[in-house]
């Protein structure tokens, strides 16, 4: 655990990669030699977070392709590129993006506690928080066309996939991991990607308690769950505010701590934080990593004061949006812009609570 004191300064677990790495991945060399490179810039971005000051620190998810893309390097089954879906932008503009779907039942090659967590911790004293997939965002890309011979319906995906992702998150907790988050923007567009929900609140609450079953009860870790809109190019895929959905979420959701995306008019007010559970601290996401613009500090500070109406402030933090890059080609935005972005959190989380 990272102590009694909550973390105020949150890191939401990726980082815009370097031209360098993004080169190299295109080249598509052997996995020993793109392993090299990945690792000079996990280095780097280490260093990055370690001189903002902040107290728990991620790899950038620098060796993964999307952020869910955690499957890709411990289980053997899966098609890579082959469900198809989209994300948008302001003015409606799509954007195609693949996601991995299974084609042969899934069977275990490694852990991630190998592939990413061991590299992090022997090179830094920090906290060290490693993101992971909801389970039922995967089973989205359970795909009728390609999956049934694998896993007969969705639901029996989600399933197996909920013991895979507890198996690598009792792993990373066994070996000191300090934070484990589970990103779930899924349950803020549900009926968009699962279009014949009738009943959306007990879908929602079907989903949460499902997913909680990954980090429940595991002793030692600080656990999260990240709820956006979708991120990928600087573009999203729900619009609809918090307010709707909410209560069917908040109360059933089992972390010490939920981050939240409230950084433009699509999030809605902060009256929702009062359907959080009593024990968990909300992580306000006000800092958008969708554009280089920058927000003022006396902005954020007076949203701070707006959403301690509804939570006591010593249950509040304060994170970006999301994360700068959910996949590997980032967001539209560059890297004096996240240096920036990522200094204003930690500025902010000094002037309000004392501490980051």
């Amino acid at each position: 655990m990272s102590g009694a004191q909550p973390v105020r300064a949150d890191n939401l677990g990726s980082f815009l990669r370097p031209g360098y790495l993004l080169e190299t991945r295109a080249r598509k060399l052997p996995l020993a030699e793109l392993r090299a490179v990945e690792d000079r810039a996990v280095e780097e971005i280490l260093a990055f977070q370690e001189k903002l000051g902040l107290r728990v620190v991620t790899d950038g998810e620098f060796r993964r392709r999307h952020f869910f893309s955690t499957l890709d390097d411990v289980v053997d089954g899966l098609d890579p590129e082959g469900y198809v879906r989209h994300h948008r932008d302001a003015a409606g503009n799509l954007a195609e993006v693949r996601t991995p779907t299974p084609v042969r039942r899934l069977r275990r090659t490694g852990y991630l506690a190998d592939i990413e967590y061991e590299f992090v911790r022997a090179r830094t004293d920090r906290d060290i928080k490693v993101t992971m997939p909801a389970p039922s965002l995967l089973s989205v890309y359970w795909s009728e066309q390609l999956s049934p011979a694998a896993y007969e319906t969705r639901e029996l995906y989600r399933d197996h996939v909920v013991e895979l992702l507890r198996e690598d998150a009792e792993e990373l907790a066994r070996r000191g991991v300090a934070h484990v988050q589970l990103d779930a923007p899924h349950y803020a567009y549900l009926q968009e990607v699962m279009t014949d929900t009738e009943d959306r609140d007990a879908k929602l609450r079907e989903l949460v308690e499902i997913d909680n079953q990954v980090l429940s009860g595991i002793p030692g870790i600080t656990s999260a769950l990240h709820v956006c809109r979708g991120n990928m190019r600087s573009r999203f895929t729900g619009t609809e505010p918090y307010d709707g959905f909410a209560h069917a979420i908040l109360p059933y959701a089992e972390y010490d701590r939920i981050l939240l995306e409230y950084d433009d008019e699509r999030s809605g007010g902060f009256g929702p934080l009062r359907h959080l559970r009593e024990d968990a601290v909300a992580v306000l996401g006000l800092i958008t990593t969708k554009r280089g613009a920058m927000e003022s500090a006396d902005e954020l500070v007076a949203r701070i004061d707006e959403a301690a109406e509804h939570v006591p402030l010593q249950r509040l933090a304060l994170s970006t949006q999301c994360g700068f890059a959910s996949n590997s080609l980032g967001n539209e935005i560059d890297a004096a812009a996240q240096s920036a972005k990522m200094e204003l959190v930690i500025e902010v989380a000094m002037s309000v609570w004392g501490s980051v």
